[in-house]
């Protein structure tokens, strides 16, 4: 995986046209403008997440509107079911003393029928009573009709015979016919009493129903007209409020004014800082260039060391032949004799060469032992400046953040101000709601003012019934009337179906209404969880702007150590390039040593020393390493820790790092296997053939290491392929906002159309408002014919007949108010419901608030061109509002009106089943009067009974025709009540259906108000829906972002590795090079010096090499060290000649130059001592 990320940044970095082997400097500014650029990205994401939390916040405060709205409604409909219910009460009441009532006088009519010894009928109904009494009417005048023709008969017949016996059967007739008369008096005025006293109670009940439902009425446009003005005086209210809500805003508009000038202020010091920073960033590039000048000399000293190597090359080869001159001098003594004294004629002469040549390279170190001080001296005043500056910044930084704190401080106090300001309006909301309640007090006692008025009306009526007594007679004029009213009820019948209809489908709209109430809720609770994952992005999106700023700074610090280790991996390839090469000369020279003499395998000991010493330094460096490398273990750990905090967010940065992690594991194992290599060459010293592994080994390891360094392009090339992609995505967000701010500019001017139409509704309602009052008007008209015509109707008897009807139709309007109490029940469950989920919300919505406050101190600019709509919306709410509330009042008059039909329809079939037994009673009243009358005359005239009958049957035949006139002048009487009364049914019928006219036309209007509502509604999820997908996109993008910077920390951090590792190679180099001056010198030694002198050279130099080791850490190469073992070669090396003296003489100089030197450049390579002292051991 790392492979392929390498090669996706080289390959990314080709395509931007910089070059996989382009220095690290020109990356790193490359990676740095991307990173810039990334920054901008997430700077205008944040803006956009800022407006969309703004949004939101406007969207919240809409629905709190609508939250209102409905508990409005709610409020209104628990008023409107308690009325109900206190009206469905007194009508049970009312209910139950009739059945009462009604029980008493069957059971007075029962106990009458059972003295008079008839229980058949006494258990039947009033009207099969009634019946049997009509049929025993007619057989008593049956009986009288008889009668008569029986004495005509008897009178004729009887005239001879003696009057005794006709007087005899008179009297016996007579007493007969009286005693029958009597029983028909004595039961007529027992029927009389009952029914007349029914008639009585049951008037009385009609009247204080009659009186109850008048009261209602009054009550009803009492309370329509304290509705008015307590809507009246709410509107005031509320355009006080709207005041001190603009008030309130100008504040808010100052206070923003106040926070802009001071972000203004954080943005000058921003760019003083940014203008700082460039300073620090351009003296780095000054001490780059200086750093590259350096590097020039180190390659002008590496030049003169490779040209050294050359001339121990030379000397090399003339040692190779100076041996074989040695073997062929041992085969032929004697005649080789001349040649070694020319021979060593010749060595004293090079000694005096080389001992020149050694004068002007001592004098070259010096020189540069002196530039390195200097130059390390001017480095640390560098950095002491650099640091002074740092700490210069640092401050500024902490005053910076004061300030900031400051200002979240003033904001702070902003919003506790707006909280109170809040909370004032809440308690002014609370103190209307008291006043509501209180005038619903006020209401409570006036109707009980009413309830006392009622039982002043109640002693009225009585008074009344006293003139309803004397008026019976004009209500016979009334009975034609009956008639009309008949067909009257009937279009009631069918107008009240209608209305049931239009009941059913007002049912269907409270349905819909919840089914809006429940997405309305459900909305709210989407917008609720949507706040909160906002809030948790936010808290997020602080931690990681906190990590950046962190970061920056470390970037900062790290790009001024990556400008001083970078530039030396050129320098570091051409080292080991010169590593190789002594690498393979030594391991060559001792296979040809091998065949050649003892002598000469001396000699190739020396030179596996020197290696063994080379391996020495090379495994002390590899141990630093790996310290090293695990000090940046235990760093790089910590970071994918942190980044495993961070959150789901950042998987794939923690795979990165996991990946890291064991790359820089498989170096360190590649160092320790390269350590093991170095422990091989002490084999190597006894087996001179298996030492070829290790310079291939090293080949390997820098191969793989030019390899890893191809993959870090590799990811940078990727890292920048990321980087345009997010660069495509920002330039499409872009264009996103703008088709937003376009449609923006739609819907304001879609909002100007909806107040031109608001305007036009405003001007509709006023309309409407004027035909509301005449249609109050009218109404009042109405009730005031239908009081006369009650009074009209109040003289009427006998309602047995009702009373059964009547009971059919209570255990209807029972069913009828058992179902309806079923539906408020259900209502009132569903409210409650409601009501508890309101209750949740406003928790809900509490929680909300405040993490809205929190957030508002970021997002205050934008909040001016939002409030226009804001109002405009509020208006539009309670425009919408003020039009329900009529609605609901509309409807309630119209289920008044219904009730009040009801019952006019009821009283006047209880006034034709009372006519109609008034009627009856009429009938036998005059029948009765008539039998009386004849009963007298037979009384009166005994002896002329022919003669008074005749005059009887002339006065019937008068009577009877008076009584036909009478009836033809009541029925034309009735024929013009008729006509009068379908006059004022037809002006009734026009009035209804013009107030139905205007109530369609009010529906109408109100079905266009509630489409414009769905309208907005849907406009506003369609802008939900593209917030939404704008904060789905901006989160990918900040996942990218993510992803991209901590790619980009990795590849630093491999850089930085890297670079560590290339520091360490060049200390190698330069330890390396110190020990091949030395082996060089050693060399020219050798030539100077015999065979036997070469070997307790070579011991010395071992001994010298486990004895300098072990030193402190202070100078470990120093003179006083290397003293000891000269001198017992000094001791050694006196009983010889005088010449072998000087060559000691020389080597002791040399040696002690050398130690010097290496005691001062060695000075940082402490770690390397006991595997030295080991490999001197071995080597002894």
């Amino acid at each position: 995986m790392e492979k392929v990320q390498l090669e996706d940044v080289l390959h990314h970095l080709r395509k931007e046209g910089i070059d996989p082997h382009a220095t690290a400097e020109e990356q790193l500014c490359y990676v740095w403008s991307l990173f810039q650029h990334s920054e901008g990205r997430l700077r205008s994401a944040t803006q956009d997440l800022e407006d969309l939390k703004l949004k939101q916040a406007e969207e919240m405060k809409e629905v709190e509107n609508y939250v209102t709205h409905i508990r409005n409604l709610t409020e209104e409909r628990e008023a409107l079911t308690t009325d109900f219910e206190k009206e469905k009460e007194q009508l049970k009441l009312e209910v139950q003393g009739l059945q009462l009532q009604r029980e008493a006088q069957l059971k007075e009519v029962e106990e009458m029928l059972d003295r008079e010894d008839l229980p058949e009928i006494a258990h039947s109904s009033p009207s099969e009573q009634i019946a049997y009494l009509l049929v025993e009417r007619t057989a008593l005048l049956e009986k009288l009709e008889l009668a008569d023709p029986k004495l005509e008969s008897s009178s004729h017949e009887g005239s001879g015979l003696p009057e005794v016996h006709h007087q005899g059967d008179l009297k016996h007739a007579r007493q007969t016919l009286e005693a029958e008369l009597q029983q028909q008096r004595e039961s007529t005025q027992r029927t009389r009493d009952i029914l007349t006293k029914c008639h009585y109670e049951e008037l009385e009940k009609e009247k204080t129903l009659r009186k109850c439902v008048e009261r209602d009425v009054e009550e009803a446009t009492g309370r329509l007209q304290m509705a008015h003005q307590e809507i009246r005086r709410l509107t005031d209210e509320l355009d006080s409020k709207r005041k001190e809500q603009s008030k309130l805003e100008l504040a808010l508009e100052s206070a923003q004014q106040e926070i802009k000038k001071l972000e203004e202020n954080m943005s000058k010091y921003k760019d003083s800082d940014s203008v700082d920073l460039q300073k620090a960033k351009e003296r780095n590039q000054s001490l780059d260039k200086e750093i590259l000048a350096l590097h020039s000399r180190v390659q002008t000293l590496d030049s003169e060391r490779n040209e050294f190597v050359e001339l121990v090359a030379k000397l090399k080869e003339e040692i190779r032949k100076y041996q074989e001159n040695e073997k062929a001098g041992l085969l032929f003594p004697r005649q080789n004799a001349s040649l070694e004294h020319t021979m060593q004629d010749k060595k004293n002469k090079e000694r005096k060469c080389f001992e020149c040549e050694a004068d002007p390279n001592q004098h070259s170190h010096e020189m540069l032992h002196k530039r390195c001080q200097k130059a390390i001296e001017e480095r640390e005043c560098r950095n002491a400046e650099l640091l002074y500056k740092l700490q210069k910044l640092e401050r500024e930084h902490e005053d910076l953040v004061e300030r900031n704190e400051e200002l979240e401080s003033i904001l702070g106090e902003t919003q506790c101000q707006t909280k109170e300001e809040r909370e004032y309006f809440e308690c002014e909301t609370e103190r209307l709601q008291r006043k509501i309640s209180s005038l619903e007090a006020e209401l409570s006692k006036v109707q009980k003012g009413t309830s006392e008025s009622s039982q002043e009306t109640v002693k009225k009526v009585q008074d009344f019934q006293e003139i309803l007594k004397m008026n019976q007679e004009k209500m016979e004029i009334l009975e034609s009337k009956l008639s009309e009213e008949r067909e009257w009820r009937q279009q009631l019948v069918s107008d009240l179906d209608t209305a049931q209809k239009g009941l059913k489908a007002r049912n269907e709209e409270l349905q819909n209404s919840e089914s809006e109430l429940m997405c309305l809720y459900k909305e709210i609770q989407r917008a609720a969880e949507d706040q909160d994952f906002l809030n948790a992005t936010h808290a997020v999106l602080q931690r990681k702007n906190s990590l950046l700023k962190i970061k920056v700074l470390k970037l900062s610090r790290d790009y001024e150590q990556l400008s001083l280790l970078i530039m030396g991996e050129k320098a570091a390839d051409k080292c080991f390039l010169s590593i190789e090469n002594p690498f393979k000369e030594p391991m060559t020279k001792a296979q040809i040593l091998e065949e050649q003499s003892p002598g000469t395998e001396r000699r190739q000991f020396c030179a596996e020393v020197a290696g063994s010493n080379k391996h020495v330094a090379m495994e002390d460096e590899v141990k630093g390493d790996s310290s090293q490398k695990e000090r940046q273990r235990e760093e790089r750990l910590q970071v994918s820790r942190d980044v495993h905090v961070e959150g789901p967010l950042g998987c794939s940065t923690s795979e990165e790092v996991v990946s890291l992690s064991e790359e820089t594991s498989h170096l360190s194992d590649q160092f320790l296997q390269f350590r093991s290599s170095g422990d091989s060459t002490d084999d190597s010293s006894k087996q001179p053939p298996s030492g070829e592994a290790s310079p291939q080994q090293q080949r390997e390891e820098l191969q793989q290491l030019r390899q890893d360094f191809l993959r870090i392009q590799n990811l940078c090339s990727s890292a920048e392929r990321e980087l345009r992609y997010e660069r495509g995505k920002s330039s499409d967000l872009k264009q996103h906002n703008a088709l937003l701010q376009q449609e923006n500019t739609k819907v304001k001017a879609e909002l100007k159309q909806v107040q031109l139409k608001l305007s036009e509704s405003t001007k509709m309602y006023s309309s409407l408002t004027g035909k509301w009052e005449h249609c109050q008007q009218n109404i009042k008209e109405l009730e005031l014919e239908v009081r006369k015509q009650t009074e009209k109707t109040q003289s009427q008897n006998d309602l047995e007949e009702q009373l059964s009807q009547e009971k059919a139709r209570f255990a209807d309007a029972e069913k009828m108010r058992l179902e309806l109490q079923q539906n408020l029940k259900d209502s009132l469950q569903k409210f409650s419901r409601v009501e508890v989920e309101k209750n949740q919300l406003m928790g809900k919505m509490k929680e909300a608030r405040e993490n809205e406050e929190k957030l508002k101190q970021h997002y205050q600019e934008e909040q001016q061109q939002r409030k226009f709509l804001d109002q405009t919306i509020q208006t539009l709410q309670q425009q919408i509002q003020f039009l329900r509330d009529r609605e609901t009042l509309l409807e309630q008059t119209v289920v008044q009106q219904q009730l009040k039909i009801k019952e006019h329809q009821a009283l006047l079939q209880e006034l034709e089943d009372e006519k109609k037994i008034s009627d009856e009673h009429l009938h036998c009243q005059k029948n009765r009067q008539k039998l009386s009358e004849q009963l007298s005359a037979l009384q009166q005239e005994k002896e002329t009974q022919h003669e008074k009958y005749s005059e009887f049957l002339n006065q019937f035949d008068a009577h009877v025709r008076k009584y036909n006139e009478k009836q033809l002048h009541l029925k034309a009487k009735v024929r013009r009540a008729k006509e009068s009364f379908v006059h004022e049914v037809r002006q009734r019928d026009d009035t209804i259906k013009q107030l139905e006219h205007e109530i369609e036309i009010m529906r109408k209007q109100l079905e266009k108000g509630e489409e414009f509502h769905s309208q907005i509604i849907a406009k506003n999820e369609t802008l939900l829906r593209e917030n939404w997908k704008l904060l789905d996109e901006l989160s990918v993008q900040e996942e990218v972002a993510k992803d991209s910077k901590l790619i980009i920390t990795s590849i630093q951090n491999r850089v930085f590795f890297l670079d560590e590792e290339n520091k360490r190679l060049q200390e190698g180099t330069l330890r390396l090079s110190q020990q091949v001056s030395l082996l060089e010198r050693i060399l020219r030694n050798i030539h100077s010096s015999s065979v036997e002198e070469i070997t307790l050279s070579v011991s010395s130099g071992c001994q010298l090499f486990s004895k300098n080791l072990p030193l402190p850490p202070v100078s470990s190469f120093s003179a006083p060290g290397l003293i000891e073992p000269l001198k017992s070669l000094k001791a050694s090396e006196e009983p010889r000649s005088e010449e072998a003296t000087g060559s000691s003489k020389t080597s002791l100089s040399v040696s002690e130059s050398q130690c010097s030197e290496a005691g001062y450049l060695n000075v940082a390579s402490p770690e390397g001592r006991p595997g030295v002292r080991g490999k001197g051991k071995a080597v002894s």
